[in-house]
């Protein structure tokens, strides 16, 4: 699906809620983050981004390059394995 279509904040957002209900190591192991059981994703993003240094002017995060950096780990297999399909 083309990145056009959807909006990668929201996108990034939602894959960041499964990973830390479905894979946590994943997420802390990659990303450095503890998040917390009920952090809202937005939350979780802006986290991840502040961890990795995506600050604009004014110590404002920039959260539409970390969703981009986010999507295309997951997309690469840099994740780990991991299926978005359950049984």
């Amino acid at each position: 699906m083309k990145d056009d279509v959807l909006d990668t904040e929201e996108l990034a957002a939602k894959l960041l809620v499964f990973l830390r209900d479905t894979y946590p190591a994943a997420l802390t192991e990659r990303y450095k983050i503890d998040a917390a059981p009920d952090a809202p994703g937005w939350e979780l993003l802006e986290a991840c981004a502040r961890k990795r240094g995506f600050l604009m002017a004014r110590g404002e995060v920039n959260c539409e390059r970390m969703a981009a950096v986010l999507l295309d780990e997951f997309r690469g297999g840099r994740l780990g394995r991991i299926s978005l399909e359950r049984p």
